[in-house]
């Protein structure tokens, strides 16, 4: 778009110029008294869609900086979310293991906890990943209550 007002300026002026050049000097001075407030108004226009431009870019600047901080806000939070979880999970674990049920204490201290961790912290889960922790949980659970021979 500023390519196609820079062109119409320059044929505009080449039209002026060309039409000045048939003028005899004498009336160059009221041919440019003429001339003069039409370039103040395109320079009043020219300053306008530049302070415009400036506050588009200041407002998608503004914007941007908006979305960093809600995704690092978001981001501790899980942080936050997932140490608690974790801590709760193995606290209950260990708790439980303590009274007597192992298989509970296997299922709280066990592939869960990386998984709940992987899902809070990383933001991210995958069926494959789920396949794998549940096959782990149930390994665990195995080994919890099938008791060493």
């Amino acid at each position: 778009m500023t390519n196609e007002i820079q062109d119409e300026r320059s044929l505009n002026a080449l039209a002026i110029a060309m039409e000045w050049a048939k003028l005899p000097s004498e009336h160059l001075q009221s041919a440019l008294a003429a001339l003069e407030p039409q370039l103040v108004r395109e320079h009043e226009l020219n300053k306008l869609r530049i302070e415009a431009m400036e506050r588009n870019e200041n407002l998608r600047i503004e914007v941007l900086e908006k979305q960093a901080k809600r995704a690092f806000v978001l981001y501790v939070l899980g942080l936050v979310a997932g140490f608690l979880v974790v801590v709760g999970m193995l606290v209950s674990a260990v708790i439980v293991g303590i009274k007597g049920n192992p298989w509970l204490a296997a299922m709280l201290s066990g592939p869960s906890v990386l998984a709940l961790a992987t899902l809070f912290v990383l933001r991210r889960h995958t069926s494959d990943n789920a396949r794998y922790m549940a096959r782990n949980q149930s390994e665990a659970l195995a080994s919890a209550t099938n008791p060493p021979v």
